[in-house]
């Protein structure tokens, strides 16, 4: 593996903003960045490339799209080379294209049923799908509240982007209870969604989801069939990685003092509404029982 992979692996571990969208394209282009590497386009690549693709995956083992991509590119060939696997992920590009098109689709048609004339939305964190999905309605009466999302206040970056079209608060994590009165609905992003109907997100969307129950609010999780999580369709550890300490605490550390920084939680599927994505506005059991029929799960087992 030469040195310029090395490093766009690991740009790609230590990106902490960027949605699954965007990490995707990353790992696309540290693919192309291997097959440049590559003179004879027929040459035999099959074993180079899933190698290529675990480290890829184990760059990022909480992120579900990443698996389901390397999944797309593989496909039913039976030979991998250069030429066959640039036309694959042209394919993999119109494929996203038209998953981003359905899930546009599905979330007109619940928009449309929500918007009653104006609508106050509660966000947490930056979701990369939500914000596309948002940007057709800017000449709606919305109101969104925008959870700050610590440590890494990502939420801070959406209400920006939010608030220029939209009148926008921004509120601390711990505040959800005193905003939730003003609000009609949760829209969060998905970062995974496990064999049991839950999902991995951003940490507080957990607490976000249990106060939307408790106050009668609906509770949407956003997000395209590749965020189902295939380590969770084998009955692997779904493990929610610890973080840097120094980002919650950097006073010096007493022997008693335990500090804990994670990213992500997971949040049951009794919390949650429905799901919306390219698949149908669906309950969490209702898009396990259609993913798994969808989804052409034996092209992940060279992963695992």
């Amino acid at each position: 593996m030469n040195s310029i992979i090395k490093q766009k692996l690991k740009d790609l571990k230590e990106d902490n903003s960027s949605g699954a969208r965007e990490l995707i394209d990353k790992s696309i282009k540290i693919i192309k960045v291997f097959l440049d590497t590559i003179s004879n386009e027929k040459k035999e690549i099959y074993k180079e490339f899933i190698e290529l693709a675990i480290e890829i995956i184990h760059s990022r083992p909480s992120m579900a799209p990443l698996i389901n991509s390397m999944g797309f590119l593989i496909g039913d060939m039976k030979i991998i080379n250069k030429k066959n696997l640039l036309e694959r992920i042209k394919q993999f590009f119109n494929y996203r294209e038209n998953q981003m098109k359905s899930l546009k689709n599905h979330f007109k048609t619940l928009f449309n049923n929500l918007y009653k004339p104006s609508l106050n939305i509660m966000l947490i964190s930056h979701s990369s799908t939500i914000n596309t999905l948002f940007s057709s309605y800017k000449d709606s009466d919305l109101v969104f509240y925008v959870l700050e999302s610590r440590p890494l206040l990502e939420g801070r970056k959406t209400a920006e982007l939010f608030s220029q079209d939209f009148e926008t608060h921004l509120i601390v994590d711990a505040a959800i209870g005193k905003f939730m009165k003003k609000i009609n609905v949760v829209f969060v992003g998905i970062d995974s969604i496990l064999k049991n109907g839950s999902i991995v997100n951003k940490i507080g969307t957990y607490p976000l989801a249990v106060l939307s129950k408790i106050n009668d609010k609906e509770f949407y999780a956003i997000g395209d069939s590749f965020k189902y999580n295939l380590r969770s369709h084998f009955v692997q550890k779904i493990v929610i990685e610890k973080k840097p300490v120094k980002e919650v605490y950097d006073n010096q550390i007493s022997e008693n003092l335990s500090v804990n920084n994670y990213y992500f939680d997971i949040t049951p599927s009794d919390y949650i509404s429905k799901i919306i994505s390219d698949l149908g506005i669906l309950k969490p059991l209702q898009f396990i029982n259609k993913i798994t029929t969808y989804l052409p799960i034996d092209w992940f087992k060279a992963f695992f």
